[in-house]
């Protein structure tokens, strides 16, 4: 009974890191809409944004623990699967936790000699670059990007159906924080899952191009979003969505329900 306490805890402290990366993500996405972004949108600019904060290294050991929190958590999920977890989700856990390890290790590493990892769009074309040198390598770079771009879907869905209420204790939080919830969690899904869906989108057409170039990560995705036709406003919307997600994960550090002393 301990141990599941543990690591209930454990999990519910990541939540807290989550939300403060997704909110100064947010933040260097609105900064960016607006013309005064210094840094860039997405994880290297994040980290870079906070270390200047006069709190900075504080926050960047909580998202050092927090990461490690929650790759803790979505590798016990797995681990579990059987018990706590329908089988369709393990998959997804163990992606997620591998996610979150390779945060916490390029945070960490961060913190302790200031190296910064490379940017996701650098990551991306190497990665999509090597893999398209493989035998059939188009076709597993168009598979990615569709299943990619089938989650990021998948997310606007979540959020627009409410079905994220479903991993909540809606019962336990007062009117006040149940219609928080919603509309953070409503705006806050759609707005990941939009630009999940625009890297996904983003890596299959580089495969029908054959051109590794025209793979984005997020910095390149949320420039995109402010070049369209509703300029910056399409931006500021998602930014505002991605700080939303940030809040609502503020509030499933304490009311995220559990199953046999591990959060779903």
């Amino acid at each position: 009974m301990s141990r599941s306490k543990g690591l209930e805890q454990v999990a519910r402290f990541g939540f807290v890191a989550r939300g403060i990366a997704y909110i100064v993500l947010g933040v260097l996405g609105f900064m960016l809409a607006v013309g005064t972004a210094e840094h860039s949108a997405n994880e290297v600019g994040a980290l870079a944004a906070l270390a200047e904060q006069p709190l900075g290294y504080l926050l960047l050991w909580v998202l050092v623990i927090g990461f490690a929190a929650l790759a803790v958590w979505r590798f016990t999920q797995v681990a579990t699967a059987g018990r706590t977890v329908s089988g369709g989700h393990r998959a997804y856990a163990a992606a997620a936790g591998v996610f979150y390890a390779l945060a916490f290790f390029f945070t960490l590493r961060f913190v302790v000699d200031g190296r910064l990892p490379a940017s996701g769009d650098v990551v991306a074309r190497d990665f999509t670059t090597r893999i398209l040198a493989w035998p059939g390598g188009q076709v597993v770079v168009a598979l990615l990007g569709i299943a990619v771009l089938a989650f990021g879907l998948l997310l606007i869905v979540r959020g627009a159906r409410l079905h994220f209420t479903d991993d909540l204790r809606m019962g336990w939080m007062t009117r006040g924080s149940r219609t928080a919830a919603v509309w953070l969690g409503r705006a806050g899904y759609i707005a990941r899952g939009a630009v999940v869906a625009a890297i996904g989108l983003a890596a299959l057409v580089a495969a029908l191009n054959y051109d590794p170039a025209q793979v984005e990560g997020i910095d390149g995705v949320l420039r995109d979003f402010a070049g369209t036709p509703f300029g910056p406003w399409l931006l500021i919307l998602i930014s505002l969505g991605l700080i939303a997600f940030g809040l609502l994960s503020f509030l499933e550090a304490r009311h995220r329900r559990t199953y046999g002393g591990v959060p779903v």
